[in-house]
């Protein structure tokens, strides 16, 4: 993402599962932004992601409903066209523009998600941090992936698992690095974060 402050980088960080990326002032060290929120979507931009959103809608419209198993875990997870609204919508997308990767990477990671769900290693189990009493818990997953184009990075995925219904996947996006060892926050369970584990090689987006 190109700068969008004089003087500035921008830096991550992480909380109860949370990733959050800011702008920080250098000479400082002081935040200045939250870079998700301060992000312009350029015409062009709202374009393409109007198109990618309408083309993932209908490349995934026969997964509606099914229940993936993620191998690790034996943990099932319904997938619906709500986590496809969800991953298709603006702030989703500007998380993994902000992470450095184009509406069309996003879109790509999100066409394969039944693939990096079930190959994906669990990180942990979290309370919901704005203590919502019909969730029971927050899963969190991640899958180092290849994209069509080459480019490697980390699948970051987000579960819900709520009193009616069951678990679904909430959310997606993408990250440069993985999550940290150790961070700040509650963690109900932690998994083994595994480094050994092949990339999952995504498929070039069907649109």
């Amino acid at each position: 993402m190109k700068e969008i402050y004089k003087n500035h980088i921008l830096k991550e960080e992480w909380f109860d599962g949370h990733h959050k990326v800011f702008w920080i002032d250098l000479d400082t060290g002081i935040k200045i932004a939250d870079a998700n929120e301060v992000y312009k979507i350029s015409y062009e931009e709202y374009l393409l992601r109007k198109e990618c959103r309408a083309a993932l809608l209908t490349s995934v419209s026969n997964l509606f409903g099914k229940v993936f198993t993620n191998a690790s875990t034996n943990m099932k997870a319904r997938f619906s066209k709500n986590t496809a609204s969800k991953i298709s919508s603006d702030k989703a997308i500007t998380k993994s523009v902000v992470n450095g990767f184009s509406v069309q990477e996003h879109f790509e990671a999100a066409e394969n998600l039944k693939g990096i769900f079930e190959t994906a290693d669990f990180i942990g189990t979290f309370s919901d941090t704005k203590n919502d009493p019909n969730i029971v818990a927050i899963h969190r997953f991640q899958k180092e992936i290849e994209l069509s184009n080459g480019k490697k990075c980390v699948a970051y995925l987000t579960l819900k698992e709520v009193k009616l219904g069951g678990t679904r996947i909430y959310t997606q996006e993408l990250l440069l690095n993985k999550y940290p060892q150790h961070e700040a926050g509650e963690v109900m369970s932690r998994g083994l974060i595994k480094s050994e584990s092949t990339a999952y090689k995504c498929s070039p987006r069907t649109t």
